[in-house]
């Protein structure tokens, strides 16, 4: 590119202020100028990379994970940015009298994602980022969340309660929140236990949108001995070759014990409490069962002449890079996640 300041637009002679100079002069003046002007273009241009940098508030760290950064009152936050980095998470239940949560109530992820349990079919919204991180103000500075001098407020323990997960900073917050006052309770414990009650409040009136129902084609099975089935409905027999249900059974919920008073020998399991393990079926044998349950989400099936109860529940964007299945049973005190199994059903030891 031509500079305006290149010796053959200078004329022989030149008059400035009344004096007349000669070309060799110019030329040197204009060299001169033209030094000062790359100078000066370099050093704009190192002061508006750092400008640049200063503003941009995402930041990708070696393991490619996106992060944001969030300036605060309370100081700099900072959260995960993709679409499976779970920044707030609630689940409701827990109690001795509770029932299974199959999915969380509501998942916020760091593009700004919502899904909303909490059964198994679950619907999805969107938030914008100026939404998301004003939630995260809110969270961090009005409520003060993260300050908390202590995360449980759950006086009765066979009572639900709502379990409330924050992912901020690489750290993991959790906070329950039920009936509490009932003891002897300081004023700055009451303090924070309505600061929560604000913050969960918050969250819910956030997420009011418009939403659609999610869609996810990797499922988790879930499969558990039914005592009561509805013997009035047809019930077809289990045809997959892959693995029994009584194998995929036990293999998620465990033996069962023999019932000494009667035989209803139920357990509770994936009907009050979670399982110990989710299993992840292939593509194929996904693909066959939904066959079998005519491309609904659960059913009944017999098998040997014992009945089984089968759900298929879509797994959610961070539970398959988690190897976590996200549910809550009943009597759960703490959220832990469900361990993530694929491969082949191991079969069951045989009883003594």
């Amino acid at each position: 590119m031509k500079n305006d300041t290149d010796v053959r637009h200078v004329p022989q002679q030149g008059k400035i202020s009344g004096m007349f100079l000669s070309r060799s002069y110019l030329r040197v003046r204009c060299n001169r100028a033209a030094g000062v002007f790359s100078s000066a273009f370099v050093i704009f241009c190192l002061l508006a990379t750092l400008i640049t940098a200063c503003a941009d508030t995402t930041s990708t760290s070696k393991s490619g994970k996106n992060t944001q950064v969030l300036p605060t009152n309370n100081g700099m936050i900072t959260y995960g940015s993709n679409s499976s980095d779970v920044i707030v998470r609630t689940f409701y239940g827990g109690g001795n009298l509770g029932t299974l949560a199959f999915s969380p109530e509501i998942s916020i992820y760091g593009d700004g994602t919502y899904i909303l349990g909490p059964g198994i079919q679950m619907r999805q919204g969107k938030l914008d980022a100026d939404s998301l991180q004003q939630l995260l103000h809110t969270l961090v500075d009005t409520d003060g969340l993260l300050s908390f001098t202590q995360t449980q407020f759950y006086d009765v323990p066979d009572q639900n309660a709502t379990f409330l997960q924050l992912t901020l900073n690489n750290k993991h917050y959790e906070f329950q929140y039920g009936k509490f006052g009932t003891l002897q309770e300081s004023a700055q414990e009451l303090d924070e236990y309505h600061r929560l009650d604000r913050a969960l409040t918050t969250i819910r009136e956030l997420i009011k949108g418009p939403t659609h129902p999610y869609r996810n084609n990797t499922m988790i099975v879930l499969v558990h001995q039914d005592f009561s089935p509805d013997l009035t409905q047809n019930i077809p027999a289990w045809s997959l070759p892959d693995f029994t249900l009584n194998q995929l059974a036990i293999f998620e919920c465990g033996v069962i014990p023999p019932d000494q008073v009667g035989p209803n020998g139920d357990t509770g399991c994936l009907t009050f409490t979670t399982p110990g393990v989710a299993y992840l079926p292939t593509t194929r044998q996904l693909q066959s069962i939904r066959a079998l349950l005519k491309n609904q989400q659960e059913g009944e099936f017999i098998e040997q002449g014992l009945y089984y109860h089968l759900v298929l529940r879509p797994l959610l964007p961070d539970e398959l890079p988690q190897k976590l299945v996200a549910m809550l049973g009943s009597n759960e005190l703490s959220y832990n996640g469900i361990p993530l199994r694929y491969g082949a059903v191991p079969k069951p030891k045989p009883t003594p």
